[in-house]
């Protein structure tokens, strides 16, 4: 499908009579007429007159060009310096840095318990949309945009895709060619019912984009060249260019969403809205927020109510300025020859004055140390207004000092609370992105395709959409029904930074017994932790074989104490046979050996003696045999051990140079914000140095202004 933006159009598309793909009849009443989109957009431009004034204002004063050339002039003719020192450019900078600092990613929900799983792929989805219109990088500028005009956004365009379905584009829009309907009161412009762009184009540009129109569409009528200010508002020329204004508004009509592209003489191109919201009705293109809305229904940013302070700042330091270079003198009648000589020789350091009187009597130089003590106290109040809108310094964080993660972050809330109004209507607006991108994906992309995200830990994955299998199709996001909310997560790095100090505090003990919590706490980049997990397991499967022949270790020595505890007790029972028949034995020596006759011990006894010597064999056997199995064990187990010693021996020493680069990386940090530290206390060293000696250098000049002089000679 093509794209309906200013960029890209389709030729075949143009013509006061057009017709867009899909459509085969068109009735005058399906659309608006020429006349009608006209007053919507000349309305526009007289009843919204103040606050495009404002908008121009307000990009001034943000680009620095804060003077009137009637204020120029004003202070060139008194010979007064323009001192510009531009703290809405930076105070709205940082503002929006801070808002960006908190920036989440979107995220799916089920709506159903049956679409848990297309859950996560709405979110690869939408993050694979945003990746590819790079939309980290545009959300800073339509933030700024709102925090400077009072308007941003986007507009969601489909481009030809090389899938065969159309890609999603997401383009900044332009809040200088931003209209809307000027009865729209809502933050979110959801109560608008039109909204649109006006754009000037070379005429040969303009009929190049739309080779179909007729040629009159881009040159004024007879009409038109007897009104001069509506000829003006539509086309213009200098002689050799001429140009045309081409607009291009969506309004709401039967229920639901039209767009028409038109200059202002002919409809170039118009049909019905090509985007559905998650109730299949008609949306417009234009995802457009504002932070604020006056009584009136204008928006504004926040030069509206930093621009007197701003003034303030730059009329007291150029009044200074003026102070410090010149003086005004009290000279009495005849006290000089030549007063604009005088003048002249007064504003020189190296200047000499001839009077025909007394020094200090005919000439003298006006003490202007109080005007210069009140511009200064009235300038800090205005320095004060301007750094306390919003976070100031010691709200974002940017002190060097002691505090917490947790304190640090408390004091960001608060100074971003004072913002609430303008993060609410910021938050919404991405998150009415998120659902138009998820809603534009189910409705036109049909086609297989693969899509390619990161995960938080960086690590690519491709996922499969529309594809098909045996059973049908894979992934068909057209049948999911998600959520889409903004996940509200903390700021990671102040969170991990104060779960790190923790963990540090537990010790070293608790970090070689928990060797995981402590890397994934870490502040070490994710590359890092990567290749750190990756050698962990490594080792661990090392490890495996080790700790195996280990087992076969103890249990051979269980096996060998089993051994000599059964030899043991063979040992003991032999013994007790032994001491058993020991005195039968005895008294059968004692009686003598008159029959010659050998004594046979009893057939019981016999038995037992026998089962003795059989086991003490089979114990000692079995101890050979545990020994043996021993020695192999130990042999076996040797090489291995070596292995194990010398992979913990380089683990180590790995473990140790990281752990000495994070410590390095972290004593580098230190230093920085020391010598930051040092840097501003000399600033304001410096500063105190000159205060003091202007100071001095005043009362020395009054003092010299006091000594009697000499008569001048006549």
């Amino acid at each position: 499908m093509p794209s309906f933006s200013f960029s890209d159009y389709t030729p075949a598309s143009a013509g006061s009579a057009s017709q867009t793909a899909g459509d085969t009849t068109k009735d005058k009443e399906d659309y608006w007429s020429l006349s009608k989109v006209k007053k919507c957009y000349t309305d526009y431009l007289f009843s919204k007159r103040q606050e495009l004034d404002e908008q121009i204002d307000a990009r001034r004063y943000y680009h620095g060009s804060q003077y009137t050339s009637d204020q120029i002039k004003a202070l060139q003719k008194r010979k007064q310096p323009i001192m510009t020192f531009n703290r809405v450019a930076r105070k709205i900078d940082g503002v929006v840095g801070q808002v960006e600092q908190l920036r989440q990613d979107p995220k799916a929900f089920p709506r159903t318990p049956k679409h848990e799983d297309g859950a996560e792929l709405a979110t690869a989805a939408i993050r694979y949309v945003l990746d590819q219109q790079e939309f980290d990088a545009k959300t800073p500028l339509v933030a700024r945009d709102g925090a400077v005009d009072g308007i941003g956004g986007v507009e969601l365009n489909l481009v030809q895709g090389d899938k065969g379905d159309p890609e999603i584009e997401l383009e900044i829009v332009d809040a200088q060619s931003f209209f809307y309907d000027p009865r729209s009161y809502k933050h979110d412009f959801s109560d608008a019912r039109y909204k649109g762009c006006g754009k000037w184009f070379d005429r040969d540009v303009a009929e190049a984009m739309f080779p179909d129109a007729d040629a009159e569409a881009f040159s004024s009528d007879d009409e038109l060249v007897h009104n001069t200010d509506r000829e003006m508002r539509w086309f213009a020329s200098d002689g050799i260019n001429k140009r045309c204004r081409i607009v291009d508004i969506w309004y709401q009509h039967n229920g639901g969403w039209c767009y028409s592209i038109f200059t202002g003489n002919a409809i170039l191109m118009e049909g019905k809205s090509y985007l559905k919201d998650e109730k299949k009705k008609d949306i417009d293109k234009y995802l457009m927020w504002s932070g604020n809305v006056d009584q009136d229904g204008d928006r504004y940013g926040f030069v509206r109510n930093m621009k007197s302070p701003q003034d303030g700042i730059n009329a007291k330091q150029s009044k200074m300025q003026h102070i410090l270079a010149s003086k005004r003198l009290f000279i009495s009648q005849g006290a000089v020859d030549d007063v604009e000589k005088t003048r002249q020789e007064m504003a020189r350091p190296d200047g000499v004055i001839i009077t025909n009187r007394p020094v200090n009597e005919g000439i003298k130089a006006d003490d202007q140390t109080f005007d210069f003590t009140g511009l200064s106290k009235m300038l800090e109040l205005n320095l004060a207004e301007i750094e306390n809108f919003g976070p100031t310094v010691s709200r974002m964080g940017q002190e060097v000092d002691t505090r917490s993660g947790r304190a640090i972050a408390l004091l960001q809330q608060a100074g971003m609370a004072e913002l609430g109004l303008y993060i609410l209507a910021y938050r919404g607006w991405k998150i009415r992105v998120y659902r138009a991108v998820w809603n534009a994906a189910q409705q036109h992309w049909k086609a297989e395709r693969w899509i390619r995200v990161t995960d938080d830990e960086g690590m690519a994955q491709f996922i499969q959409i529309n594809g098909m299998s045996q059973e049908g199709l894979v992934n068909a996001i057209g049948s999911l029904d998600v959520d889409i909310i903004l996940d509200e997560a903390p700021d990671a790095v102040t969170i991990q930074a104060q779960s790190f100090e923790v963990l540090q505090s537990l010790g070293q003990q608790f970090i070689a017994q928990f060797p995981d919590i402590a890397l994934e706490l870490s502040p070490l980049d994710s590359a890092t932790k990567k290749k750190i997990k990756e050698k962990q397991e490594q080792g661990a499967q090392k490890q495996e074989p080790m700790q195996q022949l280990a087992m076969a270790e103890q249990e051979a020595k269980v096996q060998q104490t089993q051994a000599d505890a059964g030899l043991k007790q063979a040992q003991t029972q032999k013994t007790l046979v032994e001491a058993q028949i020991a005195p039968m034995q005895a008294m059968m020596d004692g009686q003598g050996q008159p029959m010659q006759q050998e004594y046979e011990l009893p057939p019981e006894l016999q038995e037992a003696q026998a089962m003795t010597e059989i086991e003490e064999r089979q114990a000692s056997a079995e101890h050979k045999r545990a020994q043996a199995l021993k020695v192999q064990t130990e042999a076996a187990l040797a090489p291995q051990q070596m292995q194990m010693e010398f992979a913990n021996a380089q683990a180590d020493r790995q473990l140790q140079a990281q752990t000495s680069a994070a410590d390095r990386e972290f004593q580098a940090r230190d230093s920085q914000a020391d010598r930051q530290v040092q840097v501003q206390t000399a600033q304001a060293d410096r500063q105190e140095q000159r205060r003091s000696g202007d100071a001095d250098r005043k009362v020395a000049m009054k003092k010299a202004t006091q000594k009697p002089n000499t008569p001048a000679r006549r």
